[in-house]
């Protein structure tokens, strides 16, 4: 059973990484599977007041707060959380331009060559890669809004951020990434409901080629990792995949 919230945040630690890591996988798996369980995300979201302000898991229980408040018919407080992620997401970046950076090398020797010669290009080359892998989270938020908005008869609001969102994705990510599709068929229903069906046709298209051929990235892969250790960019890469865009809700009739 998910355990309760703190009384007072606490201290920063490996226990706390692994077990909101934990709770934001079970989470996931449960909302896929159809058994939504909101203690979970909600566990997670206490954990994540461990992290500093600018760690991407809080803008993650962020998103996963959102989808609670919309689950439970909350759309002021929705939009409210969904703004306040995207903001978190923002600042992701301050994250990145302090996370430990490690080099992988092949032989002791290229690890001491890499060190002495080419180290702070290195680091600078992987921050700006993790500085656009941290968009990918981003994409998610402007596309949740988005589908936000748009249930709510906003679509004039909503489609500028869905075309953002899908193009931010698809650069952070991969073009393939199960992500992009979520967001292009988004995007098509919008078109498609405003009449705009041969401008629907491009995004629904690349929607179905994603499903049939995607890119091996997205929450599933990530739980297919193995990982020695809770390093900087597995963090990222958690929050990244473990609050996915949300495919257009569609009230049961």
């Amino acid at each position: 059973m998910p355990i309760s919230a703190p009384e007072s945040p606490l201290p920063p630690c490996l226990l706390i990484d692994c077990l909101w890591e934990y709770f934001a996988e079970e989470a996931g798996t449960c909302l896929e599977n159809g058994e939504e369980d909101t203690a979970l995300w909600r566990t997670g979201a206490a954990l994540s007041e461990a992290f500093a302000e600018t760690d991407p898991r809080r803008a993650a229980s962020l998103h996963c707060l959102a989808v609670i408040a919309r689950d439970a018919g909350d759309m002021a407080a929705t939009e409210a959380l969904y703004h306040q992620a995207i903001a978190a997401w923002e600042r992701a970046p301050e994250w990145v331009s302090e996370m430990h950076i490690e080099f992988v090398a092949r032989s002791a020797s290229m690890h001491i060559r890499l060190e002495m010669k080419r180290s702070e290009e290195l680091r600078a080359l992987k921050r700006s890669i993790n500085t656009t892998m941290a968009e990918g989270g981003l994409a998610a938020a402007l596309n949740n809004l988005a589908e936000l908005l748009h249930a709510n008869g906003r679509a004039d609001e909503a489609e500028p951020l869905y075309v953002r969102a899908r193009e931010m994705r698809a650069k952070s990510l991969s073009h393939r990434e199960a992500g992009v599709a979520v967001i292009c068929d988004n995007l098509a229903d919008l078109l498609e409901a405003d009449g705009r069906r041969e401008e629907a046709v491009e995004p629904r298209g690349k929607a179905r080629e994603i499903d049939a051929e995607p890119h091996r990235a997205g929450a599933e892969y990530f739980r297919q990792q193995r990982w020695n250790k809770m390093t900087d960019i597995r963090k990222l890469t958690a929050a990244v995949y473990l609050a996915p865009p949300c495919r257009r809700f569609i009230p049961a009739l």
